[in-house]
């Protein structure tokens, strides 16, 4: 164990290197849209609101809307204009008028602006929803002011419909939220890319296996099914490990294809020692993994059971339970059991941060796939008890990762939630993006300050 460092607490999560505009801003939140592709920052009283990758923001008031996405510029309806940074207006509206340009933004990416009129109605394309999912507008003509911004293969979609009467009051704010947008300069690739990439790894380095991409980003390779989610968050959070993670992954699977029924199937004194609880989200285990030994639990999560291998590890499915003759009660009795041992063995350390009068938080000192596991853990729960009192809360927004703090600390609790909700929704294997209260009577769902 650590001893407790004497330093400040750090947030550790998805705020630390953020960058911040020039632009001085008092209260404004920091947003980093879909694959890193992009950020920006925005008043933090206006209301946000995020789905399918499109990032809607509005003015407490709600008088106005502003809405916009990134997407690879190749499927964008433009014009064929050598720059390529005009909008075919016909696909966006179904009606327009009085469309005039404007001035481009003074940012340091290419830009181009426009005004109009246009009527609203939904339409199919994804570029049409975009400006139809304003809500509390009829069906009329409504003013707008729309830019695209172009970073080399990201381009961004700008729309803003407001009231004329009340444009002045929130156009400056909708300027500064726009120069404050910074697109990464080495993007990474959209899923669809990032597929056909996987699979030219597979087909180069298994040429002898069959392989071909399926619907719902996943992978045939042989005769098993790989779905590519997961990758694809490790993928955006580390791409030099791109070939690496996936090399391995179709390396194992070969390895386990090639296993024969006694290791399919093995006798239950031989990989007792080796069972694991693992957390899993609840509509994963639903969605891909429905035959597996598994409950449900708090926060949206489920506890299911594995087998650890030297690089990997399987879950254990029904019938095999059945085969050992063992109930739930007793895998998982067993499984916490396997648990401390296996931290205690591997020696994962946790890393004490603190303030002056003692450690307010803790984590773990490296990923490991059993990490979030621990909160389970009635040795984990002593430990940490120790340094966090009898009663904290945890984060488990991955399976690598959890985090531990003090109840105390209710003037950072809110900071620590915004973060775990981040990386949830950016890491490998998500879990969940609620906060947990851990206490000697067991783990529930964080509500909030009573």
């Amino acid at each position: 164990m650590h001893n407790p460092s004497t330093g400040p607490v750090r947030i550790i999560s998805c705020a630390d290197g953020d960058f911040l505009s020039d632009l001085e801003f008092q209260e404004w939140a920091r947003y980093t849209g879909p694959a890193c592709w992009y950020s920006l920052s925005y008043p933090g009283d206006w209301v946000k609101d995020e789905k399918d990758g499109i990032l809607q923001l509005s003015p407490p008031e709600g008088e106005s809307t502003l809405t916009i996405s990134c997407h690879w510029k190749s499927v964008l309806p433009q014009t064929s204009t050598i720059a390529g940074m005009e909008m075919d207006f016909d696909q966006l509206f179904v009606r327009h008028r009085n469309i005039q340009q404007r001035t481009p933004l003074a940012i340091e990416h290419e830009s181009s602006a426009y005004s109009g009129e246009a009527i609203i109605q939904r339409k199919r394309n994804w570029w049409q929803n975009l400006v139809s999912r304003i809500p509390g507008f009829p069906q009329n003509w409504q003013f707008w002011n729309l830019w695209l911004i172009r970073e080399r293969s990201i381009q961004m979609v700008v729309t803003y419909f407001y009231d004329p009467h009340i444009k002045d009051e929130h156009f400056k704010i909708v300027q500064q939220i726009l120069h404050s947008v910074q697109i990464t300069l080495d993007p990474a690739h959209p899923p669809e890319l990032f597929a056909q990439e996987v699979l030219t790894l597979a087909e180069a380095k298994f040429p002898l296996i069959s392989s071909h991409l399926l619907p719902g980003f996943r992978l045939k390779f042989g005769e098993a099914e790989l779905n590519l989610s997961n990758f694809y968050r490790a993928y955006l959070n580390s791409r030099s490990e791109f070939e690496k993670n996936i090399t391995t992954a179709l390396a194992t699977i070969l390895q386990i294809n090639e296993w024969g029924t006694d290791q399919t199937e093995p006798e239950f004194e031989q990989v007792r020692d080796r069972i694991m609880p693992i957390l899993l989200s609840r509509d994963s285990w639903q969605n891909h993994f429905p035959n597996f030994v598994g409950e449900n639990w708090i926060a949206n999560l489920a506890i299911l059971y594995v087998v650890d291998e030297s690089n990997a590890y399987w879950y254990i499915h029904e019938k095999l339970l059945e085969k050992w003759g063992i109930n739930y009660e007793e895998i998982h009795e067993l499984a916490l059991t396997n648990l401390d041992r296996y931290f205690e063995y591997h020696q994962i350390e946790l890393i004490c941060m603190s303030r002056e009068d003692g450690p307010d938080m803790i984590i773990q000192s490296k990923p490991d796939a059993y990490n979030a596991s621990q909160v389970l853990s009635r040795g984990f729960y002593q430990q940490a008890r120790r340094f966090l009192g009898s009663e904290f809360l945890a984060g488990v927004p991955n399976r690598d990762f959890l985090l531990a703090l003090s109840l105390s600390e209710s003037q950072i609790i809110e900071k620590i939630q915004h973060n775990i909700a981040c990386d949830y929704l950016k890491m490998d294997h998500p879990l969940t993006d609620q906060l947990l209260v851990v206490t000697a009577d067991g783990v529930s769902e964080y509500c909030g300050v009573g």
